[in-house]
């Protein structure tokens, strides 16, 4: 590596440290004054990305529940029932996918593409590019929360906290159109950075940057293309505990007999849930219902009847089921709690096959992205890592999802072998945790330990 690439890594890894976005997105902190605001940016020779830039964060205001927003995000809901049940269908162990990562990242692939290449990502996300841009925005608000913080507090402290962050990655010496850039910065609040993808570093770099997003939660290695020249990548972050003072749930006195996936069983206690208002759901194939954390996500259990199992009932047709619960009738009012298994789940693979096959062909091969490049690009790689844990003390998760649009210039590289890591977890079920309709995990468990 010459000085020049030295002197560069140094400099870009200070900037991921030091100035990465906070989940707090009023975050009005100075920056690097000499870090040029790449909205200013006038002509397209100008707006090749110099520096790393911060993009402004999205302010935590309370979003009016509109009419508009609300089908929208109903349209969010079908599409990820839709990409979870494509993703994890075919997973051999307990499986946990960001619908929510994967809808941010291709949406920010839409706004960045025209003609048929936008028509047919907007047609996979099953919304218009109005649609889009009219709700995107709240969509960013509402996923970047600070959940149940008192005055005064610092946010470090915060017990729940959800982060959805978007990120813009430039090869040095591309360039982009200030249309897209600005787009991306205000509709997204997507951060920006330069990035020499031929730098032996920038594996690290990249990894440096989700785990300050997430804590140190996650941490991979995305294997990027020395090909890229633009990344287009977003990361989720959620910390949920279950009651106000962070105690752990309560297990059951007893314990369970759960059949696993392989029609094996397990002995084992449960996690008590409180009690929410609301009966079971009780359908041919399965029975439904949900607890709720601190901050009001929901974690909803699909659980398979007898002679069933989650084969059956991990499909869009279950997921996608608007049955109501009910709460009252002429006689009663129903309270339910749930008895529920900790457990965890991950996924870990490129998804450009799945995303191929549910109708985006442009994306990969004669690709318009001339809303942010005239270059000649094409996706070569969408890799999707995700990983949550339920557990008594409270949830955590983290996703990352990157679109890598490569040229055809560039060092060749190794087909990459796919490693599937699985987690022996505690219950033969389907459950989608969510915030007000949006899910940001779906999955899996099969297996108990």
């Amino acid at each position: 590596m010459n000085m020049t690439k030295i002197t560069y890594a140094v400099l870009t890894a200070f900037v991921l440290l030091t100035v990465v976005p906070s989940c707090h997105k009023d975050d009005n902190r100075d920056v690097n004054p000499d870090v040029n605001p790449v909205q200013n940016y006038t002509s397209e020779n100008e707006a090749e990305i110099s520096k790393a830039k911060i993009a402004s964060k999205v302010a935590p205001e309370t979003i009016p529940w509109s009419e508009s927003y609300n089908d929208f995000v109903v349209k969010v809901e079908k599409f990820s029932n839709k990409i979870a049940t494509k993703i994890g269908c075919q997973q051999s162990g307990n499986t946990a996918v960001s619908p929510l990562s994967v809808f941010m990242a291709m949406s920010m692939a839409a706004e960045c593409a025209g003609g048929e290449t936008r028509q047919e990502i907007l047609n996979t996300l099953g919304i218009s590019y109005e649609e889009l841009s009219t709700n995107i925005q709240e969509l960013c608000k509402e996923c970047n929360r600070i959940l149940g913080l008192y005055d005064g507090e610092d946010e470090s402290k915060a017990k729940n906290m959800i982060k959805c962050v978007n990120s813009l990655w430039i090869k040095d010496g591309a360039k982009v159109k200030d249309g897209g850039i600005k787009n991306l910065t205000t509709k997204y609040y997507s951060d920006i950075f330069k990035m020499d993808f031929l730098n032996a570093d920038v594996n690290q770099l990249v990894t440096s940057y989700i785990k300050n997003e997430t804590r140190g939660y996650l941490a991979p290695n995305l294997e990027l293309d020395p090909a890229t020249l633009i990344m287009l990548m977003n990361v989720v972050y959620l910390k949920e505990v279950w009651n106000d003072y962070g105690g752990n749930l309560d297990l059951t006195d007893k314990k369970y007999d759960f059949v696993n996936y392989d029609k094996s069983t397990t002995s084992t206690k449960l996690m008590t849930g409180e009690y929410v208002s609301g009966k079971a759901i009780v359908k041919e194939k399965y029975r439904k219902f949900y607890t709720s954390t601190n901050s009001g996500l929901s974690l909803t259990f699909y659980v398979p009847n007898e002679g069933y199992s989650v084969d059956d009932i991990y499909n869009t047709d279950v997921l996608d089921d608007e049955t109501q619960y009910v709460y009252t009738d002429s006689e009663n009012r129903y309270h339910t709690r749930c008895f529920f298994p900790e457990f965890t789940a991950n996924y870990d693979n490129d998804i450009k096959e799945i995303i191929k096959n549910l109708g985006i062909n442009h994306l990969f091969g004669s690709c318009d992205f001339s809303n942010l490049t005239d270059e000649e690009v094409f996706c070569g790689k969408i890799k999707h890592v995700a990983k949550l844990e339920v557990k008594r003390e409270g949830i955590e998760g983290a996703a990352v999802t990157s679109v890598e649009m490569c040229t055809s210039a560039g060092p060749a590289r190794e087909e990459l072998k796919d490693v599937y890591e699985d987690f022996v977890v505690d219950k033969n079920f389907v459950y989608v945790l969510s915030r007000y309709d949006v899910p940001l995990f779906t999955g899996v468990v099969k297996k108990v330990e």
